[in-house]
């Protein structure tokens, strides 16, 4: 009977890597550990007996956790308060929260935070729900609701413009596109986030497409898992001969009871709690039934027990397609061969031993290692068969599927570098090839690729197409790294205060300042912010990619830009000035600038000293030049210090004034000039002594002869003339 098997079945990564790390736990476990899953991990209890005979209890509140127990969260998610008191109790918790389900949490978190109030799509007291509204307990104020249909938009009992819409999970498809087209008019468009799983939604589209084609559809799960009885109101519409089964024995059932007839086309999808195993014990059984009928041969009811297994057994399976198991024999330069149980060994290329899934192959042959390949090829010789093999093909689909579902969702992906191309690199994904152009590896260029070779790379899928039947996959660590800047920008912006100190990096060198990176944001140190040095550049003190402690002075977050300050308080060459050099204190410098004013004297790296014009010389000077020049060192006296002003005065002439070289000769003529005239006066003085010592002597004498010409000037003539 034709089978037709959805590929988008089974295990969601969520669910898949909570019971991958539970197996984890449990086989590093030691005898005194307490292993703990806080809830069913999945709605699958073949799964879960298996969990538990490895020895997990299952407990439903934190509450009852024991102390110190080592816990593993559910995909599912639970609400902060379970965390906390697991933390409180000193558990070791190992958190397998969904990345999409994190993701919703953090939407509801941030839209509680800002007081708006709740709605999720979803079914009530589904522990995924229960986690989803416990992420607005901490805010009394927020009211949630949770709905499972349009109708009951009826009940909200808050206006729904202060609201926000969300969806579990694995909410129908279909359900929420008709509740996003009931509230269009009422919720803002920002507002309403479609946080369906991309698996599920594929699941479901690709379930309803089976189910349309098929006369029988076959939902493999459990009956209480929301995913799986999605999938049956998906199918059970589109096909009447819908059935819910649980493994392999409810496929028998169905079977022996006539429910399945050997001319329907039966279709078969899983749910999200049902593991890969299981999936492929029913497929395999519906394929011992399809062989059974198209080699046509009736099997006597007699020999319908242990020799039909042996019929089916007989059938060769070395066909293209097939995966089987070998023992690895032999290797040469190009292929290693592998005993698959035919009259013929099969070959693998050596390549696929190298690299990501390198192997010690002596030891390998040595011990006739079991590996599991895939047939890729068989061809009919002289010889016999020609069997060419793939280790690596054999979960190619699974590992391709890995890659869709990262692109889908966004999710990142850690590669193998393996090689280089010419403009980049490839890696691999468990054999699944994704090119990363040279652009994408990193900020800023990247001159050497074969570096990269042999490294892991984290990357985010962004190209995933098939073109001419040709699979093209891309990915991208550039866009990984600005989304992680983002990230850390938006973190930033929320806690960000003047006077907070970060660490940067700093990124470019312009003319005025430089732009330090700060945890994706780009802040500015203005160039006066740099150095407490004068006249110095940017590049004179730092190098791009030098990592310094800066400090916030004032930000904008509407315009995004931020400045911040480098230079320190300590470093400053005024620090503490008034100590080191005091006012009345003599100090030596060097002239490193004149002016008409004066000159600048420098006492420290960083500190110039004026000594002002009137200050230099006991004589007047037109210009400081007349008797400095760059480079003297010179000794003054402090005069006064200014550290606000950034200003220091000194006197030179208070120590040894510095007088032109002319006023020193004028200075010595009139010494000369005052030794020759002093002989001359002490010459002069008795000579005027003894000419007035004579004047003295004879002015009797002529007082005596004045006075007898005024008598004879009175006498009368006769007595004259007697």
């Amino acid at each position: 009977m034709p089978v037709i098997k959805a590929k988008d079945c089974g295990f969601c990564f969520g669910v898949k890597n909570a019971v991958a790390k539970a197996f984890e736990m449990a086989e590093a476990k030691s005898s005194s550990d307490s292993l703990v899953m806080l809830g069913e991990l999945t709605h699958n209890s073949i799964v879960m007996d298996r969990l538990k005979s490895e020895g997990f209890i299952i407990v439903d509140d934190a509450k009852d956790v024991p102390s110190g127990s080592k816990v593993i969260i559910r995909a599912h998610g639970v609400p902060p308060s379970q965390l906390e008191i697991l933390k409180e109790k000193g558990c070791d918790i190992l958190d397998c929260t969904c990345p999409f389900v994190t993701k919703i949490h953090k939407i509801v978190s941030d839209a509680a935070r800002s007081g708006k109030n709740i709605i999720v799509c979803g079914t009530p007291g589904h522990p995924e729900v229960t986690g989803i509204c416990g992420q607005a307990e901490e805010y009394p104020d927020v009211k949630v609701a949770v709905i499972s249909s349009a109708e009951d938009l009826e009940n909200v009992e808050f206006p729904m413009d202060s609201a926000v819409l969300v969806s579990q999970t694995t909410f129908s498809t279909e359900k929420f596109k008709i509740i996003c087209a009931t509230v269009e008019n009422k919720i803002e468009k920002n507002l309403v986030f479609d946080t369906i799983c991309i698996t599920t939604e594929n699941r479901q589209k690709e379930a309803a497409s089976i189910s349309e084609r098929a006369d029988v559809m076959l939902v493999i799960g459990s009956a209480h898992s929301s995913n799986t009885k999605k999938l049956m109101d998906v199918c059970s519409g589109r096909c009447a001969r819908t059935y819910l089964i649980s493994d392999a024995n409810g496929l028998a059932g169905l079977l022996s009871s006539g429910l399945i007839r050997p001319s329907d086309t039966v279709g078969i999808t899983a749910g999200a709690s049902t593991p890969e195993d299981i999936i492929l014990e029913v497929v395999q059984t519906m394929n011992e039934e399809d062989v059974k009928n198209i080699e046509g041969q009736e099997i006597p009811e007699e020999n319908s027990g242990n020799e039909f297994t042996d019929y089916v057994n007989s059938i060769s399976q070395i066909r293209r397609g097939a995966v089987v198991e070998g023992e690895i024999t032999s290797a040469d330069a190009d292929y290693v061969y592998v005993d698959v149980h035919d009259k013929s060994e099969g070959k693998i290329p050596i390549e696929e031993f190298q690299g990501e899934n390198e192997i010690d192959l002596d030891a390998a042959i040595a011990e006739h290692k079991t590996v599991k390949v895939v047939v890729k090829k068989v061809r009919n010789t002289d010889q016999g068969k020609d069997i060419d093999l793939s280790m690596t093909a054999v979960d190619y689909e699974k590992y391709k599927g890995e890659v869709k579902e990262a692109y889908d969702s966004k999710t990142p992906i850690t590669l193998k570098l393996i090689r280089t191309v010419k403009d980049g690199l490839i890696g691999s994904y468990h054999g699944v090839e994704v090119y990363i152009h040279k652009s994408q590896i990193k900020f800023g260029e990247v001159k050497d690729l074969e570096s990269y070779i042999g490294k892991e790379l984290e990357v985010v899928i962004t190209k995933f197409e098939t073109e001419k039947n040709r699979l093209r996959i891309s990915g991208s660590h550039r866009q990984l790294a600005a989304r992680e800047k983002a990230a850390k920008a938006a973190n930033i912006w929320d806690n960000i205060e003047v006077g907070k100190r970060y660490t940067g990096v700093v990124r470019s060198l312009p003319e005025f300042g430089a732009f330090v990176d700060i945890g994706g944001v780009d802040g500015l140190v203005h160039v006066s912010e740099i150095t407490w040095v004068r006249n110095q550049k940017p590049s004179d003190v730092l190098k791009v990619n030098d990592e310094i402690e800066v400090y916030v002075k004032s930000f904008d977050k509407d315009s995004k830009k931020i400045s911040l300050g480098y230079k320190k308080e300590e470093d400053d060459p005024y620090y503490n000035i008034t100590e080191r050099i005091p006012e009345g204190s003599v100090v030596e410098g060097k002239v490193v600038r004149i002016c008409d004013f004066g000159a600048f004297i420098e006492l420290e790296p960083g500190i110039d000293a004026l000594c002002h014009i009137s200050q230099i010389s006991d004589k007047r000077l037109d210009n400081p030049a007349e008797v400095l020049s760059k480079g003297d060192v010179v000794r003054a006296r402090v005069v006064k210090v200014d550290p606000e002003g950034r200003r220091i005065s000194v006197s030179i002439k208070d120590i040894a004034p510095i007088n032109p070289p002319e006023a020193e000769e004028a200075e010595d003529e009139e010494a000369a000039d005052e030794v020759v005239e002093a002989p001359v006066e002490a010459a002069e003085a008795p000579v005027e002594a003894a000419v007035e010592a004579v004047e003295e002597a004879a002015a009797p004498a002529e007082e005596a002869v004045e006075a007898a010409e005024e008598a004879v000037a009175e006498a009368p003539a006769e007595e004259t003339a007697e």
